[in-house]
C-alpha cells in the first residue's frame, strides 16, 4: 500500500468516522431528551392526579376507609383516567385491588401487589415508588385521608414516549449531504497534500540516489517552515558535511597513498640489500680466512649482486609509474633460475641454515617477469629466513609440483611460526610479526602474484612448520 493511498484512507476514514460520532451522539442526546421529558410528563401526571383524588377525598362528608374506595372512584376513577390520558388503579394499603379504570388496558395491573411495591411505601409514607417495566412505567403512592391515615395505595400506568425514528432518519437526511460534501473535500484536500509531501520526498529519495561524492552536489530548495522544511534543512546540512568530509578523507587518502608508498619503495629496497650485505660479510670473512675458493664466491656474488642491482633500479622504474607495477609484458621464466638467484647469496660460505630445494627441473617454465619473480621469492625466502633467528635446527624447504595447469610453489620454513588466528592478516598493509619492518612485504608480493596470474596463501601444514604455497600458471 502506497504512501499516497494511506494518506487518502486515513482522511476517509477520519470523515467515516467522525459522522458516525456525529450520529451516535445526536442519537444518544435524542435518547436523554425523551428519558427527560418522560420523567417530567409522569412526575406532572402524578401531581395532577393525587391532587383530583385529594380534592374528592376533601369534599367527602366524614371519615372516609379503605371499603369507601370503590363506592367513591368506581365512575371518578375512569373520569381522571380519561382526562390525564393515564390508566389508574387503587389498592388497599395491604397491596389489594380494589378498583381500576380499565380491564383490558391496565394488563400490567395485579391483584395484589407485589412485596418490592408494598415495603418502600410501608417505610416512607411521602415518596412516590417507581417499576420501570421498559415501555411502561408504574407509579405508586399512598393515598390519605383527612386524618391524614393511608386508606389505600394509587397506582399510575403510564407509557413512555419512544424516540421519533422517523425524526431522526429526517434529521439523518438532512446530514448526509453535508458529510458527502465534507468526504470528498477531504479526498481532495489529502490528494493535494500527500501529493505535494510524497513530491518533496521523493525530490530527497532521487537526491540520495544521485549523491555522487566525486560530483558537486546542490542543496534542496524549500522555503516553507514546516516538518518537510526541517527535514530539507537536516538533508542540506549533511550534504554539506558529507562534501566537507569527502575533501578531507580525499586530502588524507593522498597523504597516506604518498606515505604508504615511500613504506612500499623502502621495503622493496630493502630486501635485495639484505642478501648483499650478507654477501659482502661473508666475502669479508673469506678474504680474511684465506679461503682457497675466494675468487669463485666474489664470482658468484658479482654474479647475484649484479642481479639484485637490477632488481632495485626495476623497484625506482616502478616507483615512477606509480600506479603499475610493469608486468605488462610476460616472457617464459625458468623457476629454477629465479630460485637458484635468490637463494644464491644466502648459501654462500654458510651452513646455518639446511636448505632443500626439489621439484624444479627445466620444465618448471612459467609466464612472468624475471624482476618481479626475483622480487617475489626474494620477499617468501628473506621472511623465511628472518623466522628461523630463535630456531636452533634451521630448515628451509623449498618444493615444485605440477598443479592446475600451473606449477605450485611451497616454502616451508621451521621458524617461529604464525599463529592459526593471525593467518588470514598476513596479507595486509601494515601488519607485521617483526620488531622493525613496515608490514607492506607480504601485500606487495600479492600483488605483484595476483598482477602475474598466480595465487599466494599461507598455511600451517604440520605442528612446527609454516608454509607459503605460491602457484603460477604455466608458461
Amino acid at each position: 500500500m502506497g504512501f499516497h493511498f494511506r494518506i487518502l484512507l486515513s482522511m476517509l476514514l477520519l470523515m467515516v468516522l467522525s459522522m458516525t460520532g456525529t450520529i451516535w451522539v445526536a442519537w444518544q442526546f435524542a435518547v436523554r431528551q425523551d428519558a427527560q421529558y418522560n420523567d417530567q410528563r409522569l412526575l406532572r401526571k402524578e401531581v395532577a392526579i393525587e391532587q383530583s383524588m385529594t380534592y374528592v377525598l376533601d369534599r367527602m362528608p366524614g371519615p372516609f376507609h379503605t371499603d369507601d374506595i370503590p363506592l367513591v372512584f368506581s365512575d371518578r376513577i375512569c373520569e381522571l383516567a380519561d382526562v390525564h390520558g393515564l390508566d389508574i388503579s387503587l389498592y388497599s394499603p395491604d397491596g389489594k385491588l380494589l378498583t381500576q379504570s380499565s380491564v383490558e388496558a391496565n394488563k400490567e395491573s395485579m391483584m395484589r401487589l407485589p412485596d418490592a411495591v408494598l415495603f418502600p411505601l410501608q417505610r416512607s409514607l411521602d415518596d412516590v415508588e417507581r417499576q420501570d417495566l421498559g415501555p411502561v412505567v408504574l407509579a405508586h403512592w399512598n393515598v390519605k385521608n383527612s386524618e391524614e391515615k393511608v386508606v389505600g395505595i394509587a397506582q399510575v400506568r403510564y407509557e413512555k414516549r419512544a424516540v421519533e425514528t422517523g425524526d431522526f432518519k429526517g434529521f439523518l437526511v438532512q446530514l448526509a449531504p453535508l458529510y458527502v460534501v465534507l468526504i470528498l473535500g477531504g479526498a481532495l484536500i489529502a490528494a493535494l497534500l500527500s501529493n505535494r509531501l510524497i513530491r518533496i520526498l521523493t525530490l530527497i529519495r532521487d537526491r540520495m540516489r544521485q549523491l555522487d561524492p566525486t560530483q558537486e552536489q546542490h542543496p534542496i530548495t524549500y522555503e516553507q517552515s514546516d516538518a518537510i522544511g526541517d527535514l530539507v534543512e537536516e538533508y542540506n546540512t549533511l550534504l554539506g558535511h558529507l562534501q566537507k568530509t569527502i575533501a578531507e578523507l580525499a586530502q588524507k587518502e593522498r597523504e597516506g597513498a604518498w606515505r604508504l608508498m615511500a613504506m612500499q619503495v623502502a621495503h622493496e629496497i630493502k630486501n635485495p640489500l639484505t642478501p648483499i650485505k650478507l654477501g659482502v660479510q661473508q666475502l669479508e670473512r673469506a678474504w680474511l680466512d684465506d679461503s682457497p675458493d675466494f675468487d669463485a664466491r666474489l664470482k658468484r656474488f658479482c654474479k647475484t649482486a649484479s642481479t639484485q642491482i637490477d632488481v632495485l633500479a626495476e623497484i625506482a622504474q616502478d616507483f615512477s609509474l606509480l600506479a603499475d607495477i610493469g608486468v605488462q609484458e610476460l616472457e617464459p621464466i625458468k623457476l629454477a633460475r629465479v630460485i637458484e638467484e635468490v637463494t644464491g647469496l644466502y648459501q654462500i660460505g654458510g651452513d646455518q641454515v639446511s636448505w632443500d630445494i626439489t621439484g624444479f627441473g627445466d620444465d618448471v617454465v612459467v609466464r612472468g617477469s624475471f624482476p618481479h619473480l626475483l622480487r617475489v621469492f626474494n620477499n617468501l625466502i628473506s621472511n623465511a629466513t628472518q623466522a628461523l633467528i630463535k630456531t636452533a635446527n634451521k630448515e628451509i624447504r623449498i618444493t615444485c609440483e605440477r598443479r592446475d595447469d600451473g606449477w605450485q610453489i611451497a616454502i616451508h620454513d621451521n621458524g617461529s611460526g604464525i599463529d592459526d588466528s593471525q593467518l588470514e592478516q598476513v596479507f595486509q598493509p601494515h601488519f607485521t610479526l617483526k620488531r622493525e619492518g613496515a608490514g607492506l612485504g607480504l601485500t606487495i608480493t600479492r600483488s605483484v602474484v595476483n598482477q602475474l596470474g598466480g595465487s599466494i596463501k599461507v598455511s600451517r601444514l604440520q605442528a612446527d612448520w609454516t608454509t607459503f604455497i605460491v602457484w603460477f600458471p604455466a608458461g
